[in-house]
């Protein structure tokens, strides 16, 4: 038994409907794409009290371009997690997926913990986490 064909009207939703869900989904995939594209990722090595005026901060970085600079910020917290001092840190491009930096923040006081906050591309923006 054949299957009717759909109405004039019914045939134009149908047609609306398969090019919404195309177009929706084209979408996605170039969202995913761009969202991960440009990344930056920084792990928290680790964080080393040398003074009542100095942390010493280790992390690393992982780009999804190796050929850009790379811009972090460095973070000193006290045990309230107030910030007691920060630096930005300008990495050259390495050719590593992933390489390990070392940097001393100044602070205001003692410090009791030491991470890095974010890192971008040097000269964009950095994306919201």
């Amino acid at each position: 038994m054949p299957l009717e064909r759909p109405r004039a009207e019914q045939r134009k939703w149908w047609i609306i409907g398969t090019l919404g869900v195309v177009l929706m989904t084209a979408f996605c995939i170039w969202f995913g794409i761009q969202w991960t594209s440009n990344t930056v990722t920084a792990n928290q090595h680790g964080f080393k009290v040398l003074s009542d005026d100095r942390i010493q901060v280790s992390w690393d970085v992982i780009p999804s371009d190796k050929d850009k600079p790379v811009t972090c910020t460095l973070i000193a917290l006290n045990d309230r997690r107030d910030v007691l001092g920060s630096k930005s840190v300008s990495l050259k491009p390495s050719p590593y997926d992933s390489t390990t930096y070392t940097d001393v923040v100044r602070t205001t006081s003692r410090a009791v913990s030491g991470t890095v906050k974010e890192c971008h591309y040097t000269g964009e923006k950095a994306q919201a986490e």
